[in-house]
């Protein structure tokens, strides 16, 4: 459903919201941390600097911050940071803007869908991703402890899987 650098971009900016506060963290941490590829991640964290969803040092010491607290970051400003406006506004069939006029024959149940899809991302905060994650990786160290298998995909703790 979302785009793999949307999903890299949830993910590091849910890593950051994790950390301490005031704690920065470098590009090859983070990457470290989600299994996201280097090179691509910084690309990505750059695209979220520019949205000033992200603040970043230089230098010995530098890294990245949040920009905002992650209770006031939601899921539908890193999915703008990344695709830009017009995630939302693209036609699901046809290479067009989605309007009234030059309706595609799946016009009405994608206008219902994607209304459905935006209000989620607005109400789903990093805050929220970080209670998750924090509550699933709890459970799975109690599982490691009884010898269960414990949960290790990040993709999965986020419940959003890329499309390939």
């Amino acid at each position: 459903m979302l785009s793999r650098p949307c999903t890299y971009a949830i993910r590091a900016l849910t890593y950051l919201a994790m950390q301490p506060p005031g704690k920065l963290c470098g590009s090859r941490e983070i990457s470290d941390g989600e299994d996201i590829p280097s090179s691509f991640l910084c690309k990505i964290l750059l695209d979220l600097r520019r949205k000033r969803l992200l603040r970043s040092y230089k230098g010995t010491g530098g890294g990245y911050e949040l920009a905002l607290p992650p209770d006031k970051i939601n899921l539908l400003m890193i999915v703008r940071s990344i695709e830009g406006e017009l995630a939302f506004t693209e036609c699901i069939l046809e290479d067009k803007e989605c309007s009234v006029r030059g309706e595609c024959s799946l016009h009405d149940s994608w206008i219902d869908l994607r209304n459905q899809l935006v209000h989620f991302l607005e109400t789903q905060t990093l805050s929220d991703l970080v209670r998750t994650r924090q509550s699933q990786q709890a459970g799975s160290t109690g599982d490691r402890q009884r010898g269960r298998r414990g949960l290790e995909d990040q993709e999965s703790v986020l419940s959003i899987k890329p499309l390939a």
